[in-house]
């Protein structure tokens, strides 16, 4: 879901001088003294800038909207891997800006493929957190060869589903990005219902009925190295289960059954070993990882006690509370299971605010929560579960 848009707010963020290379470059708002206009005295920039004409007003909008999008941690995730992976040289001068808004719009001035590739990902990270975002795993292991008769392979089969059943997405367009890290990203764009909408047209204060045929989007994300696919699709599993079938066979191609999305399993019940390990690798940025809540059940009983660290406390807090539970109830570890638990990860942080962490919770036999948190952290969760035993999924 797109986040709530000031305009006003956005230009304010973002440091003067970049505000003049952006406009500069532009070759617009060359009547403002940039050097006599004080830091974040943005009234006159605002001023100026809706004073253009419409077409330029509505680019450079455009542009506000995706730094608007992405100054927040999903978007600096994104941008720092983008960065990293086109020129890492450039990392420094990125860390060195001073607000989220100023590191989205250096990016767009200093290497704009990765701004315009980013601000897709960003997006796709925050359509990954809704309820219409649908995972599927136990899929071929087959690195990709994207080429352009696949994308005309994926664009027939939308439209072949979408045609009959919803009288709409006649017209597709697939465009394909392979994110750092190897997964396949397919954005398919598709002509929506025309409708009619009341506009205000170009620099006219007379509003206007216009027909248009908006477009709809999807989009599908295959990652070889687990064999997993994830889909953005509106609609419900009568859409996006036959939409995974044709994503196997014009992508992979391959026939798949009509299943469910397969679930791992969660063990839980040897979390209770006493200040159970968990081991993070340097490679996931993790600088502390820990238990923040359990759900026990003696075993045999109907009922069941809920078991809250001190988050000021010691990472093992958990199982000191724990301990003190089972004296009190006289139950043995051994006769204990494990119905649930929470785990908090912090991330290694440099610079202003707050580290940014992922808390998550799973449940036994196959429900959690990871699946709705950001493409890049949730595969950090899903590799720690591996590592601690939790899940064997592969």
């Amino acid at each position: 879901m797109a986040k709530a848009f000031d305009p006003r707010k956005v230009l304010k963020q973002i440091a003067n001088p970049l505000l003049r290379a952006f406009f500069e470059r532009r070759g617009e708002l060359t009547e403002i003294a940039w050097d006599e206009l004080t830091e974040h005295k943005i009234e006159p920039v605002f001023e100026a800038w809706q004073a253009l004409p419409e077409r330029q007003r509505q680019e450079v909008q455009v542009i506000l909207r995706d730094i608007n999008e992405l100054a927040d941690h999903r978007g600096m995730a994104v941008l720092a891997e983008e960065i990293l992976w086109r020129d890492a040289t450039m990392a420094e001068d990125f860390k060195a800006q001073a607000s989220k808004q100023d590191k989205a719009m250096w990016v767009y001035l200093h290497l704009p493929e990765a701004f315009t590739e980013g601000a897709m990902f960003a997006r796709a990270d925050s359509l990954a957190a809704g309820r219409h975002w649908k995972r599927r795993n136990s899929l071929p292991k087959v690195p990709l060869k994207v080429t352009p008769k696949m994308l005309e392979r994926l664009s027939e089969a939308l439209t072949a589903f979408y045609g009959p059943t919803q009288m709409r997405g006649r017209c597709c367009k697939v465009v394909h990005y392979r994110r750092q890290g190897g997964a396949d990203y397919f954005f398919a764009y598709l002509d929506d219902y025309p409708d009619k909408h009341i506009v205000f047209d170009a620099d006219s204060d007379e509003p206007v009925v216009r027909s248009d045929r908006y477009a709809f989007e999807n989009v599908f994300v295959y990652n070889a190295d687990d064999g997993s696919m994830e889909l953005f699709a509106q609609g419900g599993k009568p859409v996006w289960e036959p939409l995974q079938l044709a994503f196997c066979k014009a992508v992979l191609g391959r026939d798949v059954d009509p299943a469910d999305p397969l679930k791992p399993t969660f063990k839980l019940d040897h979390l209770l070993s006493p200040d159970f390990p968990l081991t993070v690798e340097a490679t996931d940025g993790v600088e502390d990882a820990r238990i923040t809540q359990m759900r026990v059940a003696p075993r045999g009983s109907g009922g069941w006690v809920e078991i809250k660290a001190d988050p000021k406390a010691s990472p093992n807090d958990i199982y000191r509370k724990f301990e003190r539970w089972l004296r009190a109830e006289n139950v043995t570890a051994e006769g204990a299971k494990v119905l649930s638990a929470s785990v908090a990860m912090r991330f290694r942080h440099e610079g202003p605010g707050r580290a940014p962490t992922l808390r998550f919770s799973v449940s036994a036999p196959n429900s959690s929560n990871l699946k709705s948190k950001p493409d890049e952290q949730r595969a950090v969760g899903e590799r720690c579960l591996r590592r601690w035993g939790v899940t064997d999924d592969q």
